[in-house]
This record gives structure tokens, C-alpha cells and sequence, in this order.
């Protein structure tokens, strides 16, 4: 498998290459981090942007066994939600994550960075689960497990629990790494 991370202008320059290394503890998967991309503009007066929008910038796959994840320091919205932490669209294989309210706390705090990362991680983690075919799940400590709020993404652990891997097992293998 080959996850990569695109990230956007407005993210710092080495968080994504800390968020990759995070993943990479819980995935074993070639991960890349791409070069960066220019931030989306908001239509209109609005102060977040649709993930749709962001989505269409992504590149998309059509092989099962290459993914990408985009990072966003710029808040988010989805239909029918005023903000999200992260947006996957499992049919174009691509997902997006939004840093912005996953920054509240951290910004001058000792271990600031390191808590962003970390629930930066669970929030990819979150989106690659849902474009390898997985649901929320019931478990609290899963990174499945749904986040309303920070706090749920604080309190959920940084790994699939044994259900949701029992998943992700059954998933066809890539005919080879590259």
C-alpha cells in the first residue's frame, strides 16, 4: 500500500513529514509526502472551505492500493456540518484533513507540537480507515471511533482496535510495492 500526504500552503513545512512518521508507526505502508499545494480560496463570504472543493484538488487513484490524504490548516465544512476534522470520498481514493481546530492548545503550549501531531496522526489515520472501506466504530479507544469535538479526538487512541483490523485484513493485497 502507498499513502500520500499532500499537504497545503497552510500548513507548516515539517508537520507533515512528523504526521507521516506518526502514521507510519500504525501502518506499516510506503508513505510519501508530496510538494505542497497552494490553498483553496473560500467561495464567497464563507470562512471554511468545502471539502469537496479541497477534494477536487487531490489527486484521485483508481488502484486500490494507492491513497491520498491531503492536509489542510484551514478550517473545513462537509454538507450539513459547519466544520469537520477530516472528509474522505473513498471513490476517488483521496481524503482530506483539516489542522485547524486540531491546533486549539497547542500553539506556545510545552508539548504543543507533539500533541498536534498526534492527533493530526489520528485524524489520518481516521480518513485512511474510511477510504479502505471502514465504518465508525463503537470502541472509544479506536481511531475510528467518531470525533464530534477535540476532546473525543484527544480521548480515542492512535490505532485500530482489533475489530476494525479483523477489517482491514479481509482487504485484497496490492500485487507489489513500489
Amino acid at each position: 500500500m502507498k499513502l500520500t500526504i499532500v499537504p497545503f500552503a497552510s500548513v507548516a513545512a515539517n508537520l507533515p513529514r512528523e504526521i507521516a512518521r506518526r502514521v507510519r508507526t500504525v501502518l506499516p505502508w510506503k508513505l510519501v509526502v508530496s510538494s505542497t499545494l497552494p490553498d483553496p480560496q473560500p467561495d464567497g463570504p464563507a470562512t471554511t472551505l468545502d471539502a469537496g472543493q479541497v477534494l477536487s484538488l487531490l489527486p484521485s487513484s483508481v488502484r486500490h492500493d494507492e491513497l491520498t490524504v491531503g492536509l489542510l490548516g484551514l478550517d473545513l465544512s462537509a454538507a450539513g456540518l459547519d466544520y469537520v476534522f477530516g472528509y474522505a470520498a473513498p471513490e476517488r481514493r483521496a481524503a482530506v484533513v483539516s489542522l485547524a481546530r486540531l491546533m486549539a492548545g497547542t500553539v506556545g503550549r510545552r508539548g504543543g507540537r507533539r500533541l498536534l501531531v498526534e492527533r493530526s496522526a489520528k485524524e489520518v489515520l481516521h480518513e485512511t480507515g474510511h477510504l479502505m472501506g471502514l465504518e465508525h466504530c463503537d470502541h472509544p479507544q479506536c481511531v475510528m471511533h467518531y470525533s464530534q469535538v477535540l476532546q473525543d479526538t484527544d480521548i480515542k487512541g492512535c490505532g485500530y482496535c482489533a475489530r476494525c483490523l479483523k477489517e482491514l485484513s479481509r482487504l485484497p493485497e496490492a500485487p507489489s510495492e513500489r
